[in-house]
C-alpha cells in the first residue's frame, strides 16, 4: 500500500486537471477539450505561458510517476493539456484555428505515429509528457501550414 503524503491531493487536482481526467469514457479528449475552450477563453494566458506550463507539467507529472511506477494511469491527462498547449502556441486563438488544433491533437496522441509513439518509452515524466509535447509540436506546424495556405 502507497503511504499518502500531503501533497498527493494537490498533485491529482492538477494531474486530472481539475479531476477532469476522472469523468468516465475519454480523459484525454475532454482534458484537451478544457485546454482548447481555456486557449480560446484566454489567449493570452495559455498561448504565451505555454513553456512555463510545460515545466509545471513535467515537475508534476515526474512526480507523480515515482508514485505510478512508471506507469501512465489514464486518469491523469494534464499530458494532453500541455500538448493541446504546445499546439497552439504562437496562434491565433480563433474558434477554427483552435476546432483545428483540437482534431489534429487528438488524430497524433490517439494513433502516435513516428516519433510520438517512440516518447512514451522514456522513463518517468518524460515519457508521459513527451509524446504529448511532440503531437503538439506536429499539430502546431500543421496549424501553421493552415493559417499561413488556406
Amino acid at each position: 500500500m502507497v503511504k499518502r503524503r500531503p501533497i498527493d491531493g494537490v498533485l491529482s487536482f492538477f494531474n486530472t486537471c481539475c479531476f477532469v481526467g476522472s469523468i468516465p469514457g475519454a480523459p484525454g479528449t475532454y482534458a484537451s477539450l478544457l485546454a482548447a475552450a481555456l486557449i480560446w477563453l484566454f489567449p493570452a494566458v495559455f498561448g504565451d505561458a505555454v513553456f512555463a506550463v510545460l515545466l509545471i507539467v513535467f515537475a508534476v507529472a515526474s512526480v507523480t510517476m515515482e508514485r505510478y511506477e512508471g506507469e501512465d494511469p489514464g486518469h491523469i491527462v494534464i499530458d494532453e493539456f500541455a500538448g493541446m498547449c504546445v499546439a497552439m502556441a504562437g496562434h491565433r486563438a480563433t474558434l477554427l484555428n483552435v476546432a483545428v488544433a483540437f482534431v489534429l491533437f487528438r488524430i497524433f496522441d490517439i494513433l502516435k505515429p513516428f516519433p510520438v509513439g517512440r516518447m512514451e518509452r522514456l522513463k518517468g515524466g518524460w515519457g508521459v509528457v513527451g509524446d504529448d509535447v511532440v503531437a503538439g509540436i506536429f499539430t502546431n506546424i500543421l496549424v501553421l501550414l493552415w493559417t499561413r495556405f488556406i
